[in-house]
């Protein structure tokens, strides 16, 4: 029995009633939006089903090409052979050709091998031709970013990646032209200079959001007699600008300063080599910022410090949610005694990591200077050491003034150091109304806890109205 269903044809339903082909009955720019959902290798298969289908996957609105996932076989293979390379190839050049008369919103370049540049040119080219809104430019080995990307009026999410194994993307000394952009995410990428950055964030008058990960530049040369006490300078001037996020950049012999007035959201993880000048010191629109210093860079380089202290202090000018993670805590708070301690007016959640013993008294400082605080969590547990059976220093615990309404306390083992901590806490909060503690994630609780968990929950407390909720 032929048991085949054509589409845009009645089907007889075995029950006895007529039934229409829904979905193939759909007007062709509905099927051509519904496969812009699908990557572009699974949109071309459905060519076959039918000559209905046949052309409609040339209405899509975004096109993504991925070399690994093209062909079965190769997802996990850094390198293709030849042919599969030349077979990539063809199928990116013929979907382009085919695909004429429909704009492109979305467009998607993964390359996990080696292409010429001339190609990689004529693909993204062809994007922007087609007045392209969004591109992602993902390539494995060291390359030159596109001509075609320096000018494209009418793009407004740039996203270039490179593996970072295998090299960096070159930025090369163009004048970049991007009117419309509003987020800029670059992971891996090489500036050949100061200016070449300048000329890029330069063309981006519109820019919202900025996303730099793994970024290199400025890199200084030893054969020169150039002056290097002088150094180079940017300037991102980025007045719209609302996000910003830097993780673990390096921008040598130069100052990285960003003026930013609106700045809204700041990440900023990193060791103390890069300098930054916060021109959004005095903001008073940053909301939430979350901070993340290495420590092995604490002794390295004290100017470096004094200006990551910069970025720390315009954080807390006016932020209401400030993240404090790994050795940020030790490496910022012990440059800083009870004058230097900035005010944090606006403060009412804090996220707390790594605080080492000798540190208490620096965090101390931080939560007697913010009236407005509401919750703290301590995301590391309170108190870190090699054996969670030592005990804590003979160190005075000294009074300080905590506003906060609700405590968090998580990874928290019970160890002598951690519930001496706790109770100080429990003295000193006189607002608390309630204490979450979430047990050790790698621990039994009662096998680390040095007394009942009935003597946990009458700890004298500052505040009566304390609920103290165990997890």
């Amino acid at each position: 029995m032929e048991s085949s269903v054509k589409l845009g044809k009645h089907v007889e339903d075995p029950r006895g009633k007529g039934c229409l082909d829904r979905i193939g009955s759909l007007p062709d720019e509905l099927l051509g939006h519904m496969l812009s959902f699908l990557p572009t290798r699974s949109a071309v298969r459905t060519s076959i089903l039918s000559t209905r289908w046949r052309y409609i996957f040339t209405l899509t609105s975004c096109l993504s090409f991925d070399d690994a996932l093209c062909f079965r076989g190769i997802g996990s293979r850094r390198h293709i052979d030849h042919d599969r390379k030349r077979s990539f190839e063809e199928f990116v050049y013929n979907v382009l050709e085919l695909h004429q008369t429909s704009p492109i919103k979305i467009f998607s370049l993964v390359c996990k091998s080696n292409y010429d540049i001339s190609d990689l040119n004529a693909w993204v080219s062809n994007a922007v031709q087609k007045r392209v809104q969004e591109i992602y430019y993902y390539v494995n080995l060291v390359t030159d970013v596109p001509d075609a990307l320096v000018m494209c009026e009418t793009l407004v999410t740039l996203k270039i990646l490179s593996d970072g194994y295998y090299g960096f993307i070159e930025i090369p000394l163009l004048v970049w032209r991007l009117p419309n952009l509003k987020f800029l995410y670059l992971a891996h990428v090489k500036f050949a200079d100061c200016e070449s950055m300048q000329r890029l964030f330069s063309g981006c008058k519109l820019l919202e959001k900025l996303n730099l990960e793994c970024c290199r530049g400025f890199e200084s040369d030893t054969d020169t007699d150039t002056d290097t006490d002088t150094g180079d300078h940017v300037i991102i001037s980025a007045r719209l600008l609302k996000v910003l996020t830097i993780e673990d950049c390096t921008f040598e012999d130069g100052l990285f300063e960003i003026d930013a007035p609106n700045l809204a959201y700041l990440t900023y993880t990193g060791n103390t080599g890069v300098k930054i000048v916060p021109s959004w010191k005095y903001s008073r629109s940053l909301v939430k910022a979350e901070l993340m210093f290495h420590y092995y860079a604490k002794l390295s380089d004290y100017s470096s410090l004094e200006y990551n202290r910069e970025v720390f202090k315009a954080a807390a000018y006016n932020t209401t949610e400030l993240r404090l993670l790994s050795d940020t805590v030790e490496l910022l708070l012990t440059l800083a005694d009870q004058e230097q301690m900035p005010d944090f007016h606006s403060l009412s959640r804090l996220h707390l990591g790594y605080i080492p013993y000798d540190s208490w008294k620096y965090v101390t400082d931080l939560l007697d200077k913010s009236p407005q605080l509401e919750m703290v969590t301590f995301v590391e547990g309170l108190h870190h050491c090699y054996s969670c059976r030592a005990p804590p220093p003979c160190e005075p615990l000294f009074p300080f003034s905590c506003h906060a309404q609700v405590i968090e306390v998580r990874d928290f083992c019970g160890h002598m150091g951690a519930l001496l901590h706790l109770g100080h806490l429990l003295k000193n909060a006189k607002l608390l109304k309630k204490l979450i503690i979430h047990k050790c994630r790698f621990k039994k609780f009662e096998d680390e806890l040095q007394i009942s968990k009935d003597d946990l929950l009458m700890l004298p407390r500052a505040s009566k109205d304390c609920y103290i909720e165990l997890n």
